[in-house]
């Protein structure tokens, strides 16, 4: 890859001398997707901004392609905290998206929600509850009150009331997302909300509804060997012992324990073999992480 760099910098500089907005999307594509391999995602930006560009030049603002690609963009941008860049290209989506399918689509939907994303992430918690609000308004006057799509703005609703102190109301729009979606048979989704739902009540020191959560999570899942549980297995722990539940925290943390070493065990053997080390595992899941971030047209949707 290091030989391919300087190889794929001097084709998009002759793309760029060219003029053509077709090769210079092709070859900022090609610096970009190796940027990104080396965990480069900074110095990619750059690449990935002339491929969106370049298409807008070449199919307009409203092209599919010119739609596929922006949203990679707003997606890394979030990723890096790039909040500055962000807002600009959330616009476009929205006004974009509202152009090819109106107003009133589910298309729109999703970029409000994306906008009051961006918003969030900004500390403009005003300006985006009223998008998140807008947003489920229009799903549920489209799909209905109860259909799972209404999941994903009452989740943005329900975060961004949880940071302004409206906890009873962000309770109240989780429970009916995880409703929503149980109903339709989501359960990964409903258990990404029950992880949202924990961190609401730790935050309210109330530790055995949460503790009930994490109990009926690990009921369903008897298996605490995955080292990926590692932050669900030290939260149930820590659960436990702030219940006054003692000796069965210790087993708990004894698993911990465990746990944490296999990732050490794991780590060392990859460095050996002079292969990438593990991902961390991370506080919440990776689908808890989705639900709160932008929200990209899909089938799964």
């Amino acid at each position: 890859m290091a030989g391919a760099e300087p190889l794929l910098r001097r084709a998009l500089a002759e793309a760029e001398r060219s003029g053509r907005p077709r090769a210079i999307a092709r070859a900022s594509q090609s610096l970009y997707y190796l940027l990104r391999r080396q965990g480069r995602h900074a110095e990619s930006v750059a690449a990935l901004e002339r491929k969106v560009d370049a298409l807008r030049r070449l199919e307009g603002v409203d092209g599919s392609w010119t739609a596929e690609w922006r949203n990679e963009l707003i997606g890394l941008y979030g990723s890096l905290g790039w909040y500055g860049r962000l807002e600009p290209v959330c616009r476009e989506r929205l006004e974009s998206d509202v152009r090819r399918y109106g107003a009133r689509s589910t298309e729109a939907s999703w970029a409000l929600l994306t906008l009051a994303w961006a918003f969030r992430e900004s500390g403009r918690p005003e300006e985006s509850e009223a998008l998140a609000r807008q947003a489920l308004a229009l799903i549920e006057v489209i799909a209905g009150r109860d259909h799972p799509r209404t999941g994903w703005a009452l989740v943005g609703l329900a975060v961004v009331r949880a940071r302004q102190g409206g906890l009873v109301e962000a309770e109240a729009a989780l429970r009916r997302a995880r409703a929503n979606w149980l109903a339709a048979g989501h359960t990964d989704r409903a258990v990404a909300v029950e992880e949202l739902l924990i961190g609401l009540y730790v935050d309210q020191q109330r530790h055995e509804e949460a503790l009930a959560l994490s109990c009926a999570w690990f009921g369903g899942r008897p298996s605490t060997t995955d080292e990926r549980q590692l932050p669900r297995v030290e939260r149930h722990a820590a659960l436990l012992r702030a219940v006054g539940r003692g000796d069965e925290a210790a087993t708990w943390e004894a698993r911990a324990c465990e746990l944490r070493a296999a990732i050490e065990r794991r780590r060392h053997e990859c460095e050996r073999l002079a292969a990438d080390a593990p991902e961390t595992p991370g506080a919440t899941s990776c689908v808890a992480s989705r639900l709160t971030g932008p929200v990209f047209p899909s089938p799964l949707l």
